[in-house]
């Protein structure tokens, strides 16, 4: 796309609606599940060249996404502890940051990633820097408490406030919400919730076995529109999850993906709806080419519908312009 096209945040009425979505984490996304070598080495591939790759696409196509970023690689030194948050301590990990080396970002560091998050802040094409929390904790959790709640976003305002842009959405980490007073409190108005599959009902294999079948068949991802919460903040259901190549997704062919982002894209233009890809960087790494390939290809078409005039293509705290345009 030519810098004459029409600006990544511009809706105008009576389009569908394009949002892209990247979960940044690194260490932070997995340390208290899984964590090894290999994965280390997932993570720095992925502020290498990943991140790298996908900046380079969004601003070849002209695309704000939205980076809901943990607020920790924001820091470019931290001393490992913390002892001035509240303790957070959950059943299965009661010492959150006792794996945390803290020290400096010295561009290896998979806990420290400043210099990343800012070639994001800088991209030519704006982006939106997100909050994912400051340290990954579940919002949904029994174990956060009021203030800690209070502290992973005030520290992330802050950090997003630093890097010059505005904390203005959230994505919480593992879908669980919570603590959404404090969420308005600190100036959020959207936040992104799980994925509309419509499998929600099923269990176990056979839920997996269904996603797997919608991916392989390429069938169509639902579109949504937003909607506003008790606390008056406007959610969003996310459409379709751009997923690792592990194990039996290896199968499918990228083609597959990317015919079923295109049919989620033509519903969102036919319906006038919302549809909201997201994914995590890191699971681009283990098979590099073929996924920023198809990602490509999902984007090029996405700027062909922009410009022909059918699609707005907006960062997730835009959502709300882009839907007062369509109720006009």
């Amino acid at each position: 796309m030519s810098s004459e096209d029409s600006g990544p945040t511009e809706a105008s009425p009576t389009t569908g609606c394009f949002i892209v979505n990247f979960d940044l984490e690194l260490a932070w996304g997995r340390f208290d599940i899984e964590y090894s070598e290999e994965l280390v080495q997932r993570w720095r591939l992925t502020r290498k060249r990943v991140v790298p790759e996908l900046l380079r696409i969004l601003e070849r196509h002209n695309i704000s996404a939205t980076w809901a970023v943990v607020g920790h690689l924001m820091l470019d030194e931290c001393d490992g502890r913390h002892e001035e948050m509240e303790a957070y301590s959950p059943p299965h990990f009661p010492e959150w940051f006792r794996l945390d080396p803290g020290g400096t970002d010295d561009g290896e560091s998979v806990w420290l990633a400043r210099s990343m998050v800012e070639a994001i802040a800088h991209c030519p094409v704006p982006q939106e820097i997100a909050t994912h929390t400051f340290s990954h904790v579940e919002f949904g959790s029994p174990a956060l408490t009021s203030l800690r709640a209070r502290q992973e976003l005030e520290m992330s305002r802050k950090l997003i406030s630093d890097l010059g842009g505005e904390m203005r959405s959230i994505v919480f980490p593992r879908g669980g919400n919570g603590h959404l007073d404090s969420v308005r409190d600190t100036g959020i108005q959207v936040y992104r919730e799980a994925d509309v599959s419509g499998y929600e009902h099923l269990s176990g294999l056979r839920r997996k076995l269904a996603h797997f079948s919608s991916e392989l068949f390429a069938l169509t991802p639902p579109t949504v529109l937003p909607q506003r919460d008790c606390e008056g903040l406007i959610v969003l259901r996310s459409s379709m999850l751009y997923n690792r190549r592990g194990r039996f997704r290896q199968l499918i062919p990228m083609r597959q993906r990317v015919l079923r982002a295109v049919r989620g894209l033509r519903q969102a233009v036919r319906r006038r709806e919302v549809f909201l890809l997201w994914t995590h960087p890191a699971d681009f790494a283990d098979s590099l080419q073929p996924m920023l390939g198809a990602f490509a290809r999902i984007c090029e078409y996405a700027a062909k519908l922009r410009e022909e005039g059918k699609l707005s293509i907006v960062p997730l705290a835009d959502v709300a312009d882009w839907w007062s345009k369509q109720q006009d």
